[in-house]
Order: structure tokens, then C-alpha cells, then sequence
């Protein structure tokens, strides 16, 4: 028998690996949930406005 499992971050943070973000993950069948951690809003957001001024260099 095959098991998914589902990672929820808690009301005004996200998920991330570093690579990959958001509210939900589910993770492949051989993945373990560790590295994966919760950021908050604030933070997720400077990490887009980062990446963002990065593409217009």
C-alpha cells in the first residue's frame, strides 16, 4: 500500500525546502519531510522581491 504525505504550515507562514514554497507539500513517496521548514509571510515575501530584482539585473 502506497501513502501520501501532506504538509500544512500554519496560518501566516509557508513551507519551503529552500527550492520549492507554499502553504501545502505533498511529498513523493521516497521524500522525507526533513529540510523542509515554515517562514513567514514576511520572509517568503522578501525572498520574492529578491528574486525579482535579481531578473532585472
Amino acid at each position: 500500500m502506497k501513502r501520501m504525505i501532506t504538509l500544512y504550515a500554519d496560518e501566516g507562514m509557508i513551507l519551503t525546502d529552500g527550492e520549492n514554497y507554499g502553504t501545502t507539500i505533498q511529498l513523493a513517496e521516497d521524500r522525507v519531510a526533513d529540510g523542509i521548514k515554515e517562514i513567514s509571510m514576511e520572509e517568503y515575501n522578501n525572498i520574492l522581491q529578491t528574486e525579482a530584482n535579481k531578473a532585472l539585473e
